[in-house]
């Protein structure tokens, strides 16, 4: 378990497990709304050269793509996740290239990768989050 105190302290945690899927790789997150899932994907944005400030939650949109292969995806207002949907999320987690951080990743059920990175994030406090690394 990790905890941070300040958004500097949740990018340098994002960066280092960004440093782990550089070269392609998924990372889901969950927690509840407030926790720090965009602050830590806006950290992971960072590592990868991606100014941070172009990353929006993609609440509405769902997927929003940056550069060559990074995706952020955000399931909040997914209910369930349709046919369509499925294999949008399947032809970008097939491409072993790409870079792909899911909030709301428990929303994914069956569909989560098996060798994708899990973090849960707790809100602890007004400035503290606590990140576990889940297996």
């Amino acid at each position: 378990m990790k905890i941070t105190k300040t958004v500097e302290d949740t990018h340098e945690f994002a960066a280092s497990i960004a440093e782990k899927i550089k070269d392609g790789g998924v990372i889901c997150l969950t927690g509840d709304l407030g926790s720090g899932k965009t602050t830590f994907s806006k950290g992971v944005a960072k590592y990868l050269g991606i100014d941070q400030m172009d990353i929006k939650s993609p609440t509405y949109t769902y997927i929003r793509k940056y550069g060559q292969n990074f995706y952020h995806i955000d399931l909040y207002r997914i209910e369930e996740i349709d046919e369509l949907m499925e294999s949008e999320l399947n032809e970008i987690f097939e491409n072993h290239k790409n870079i792909v951080i899911i909030e709301w990743a428990d929303k994914l059920h069956n569909l989560m990768p098996k060798d994708s990175i899990k973090i849960e994030i707790k809100y602890v406090s007004e400035k503290e989050r606590a990140f576990n690394l889940k297996q």
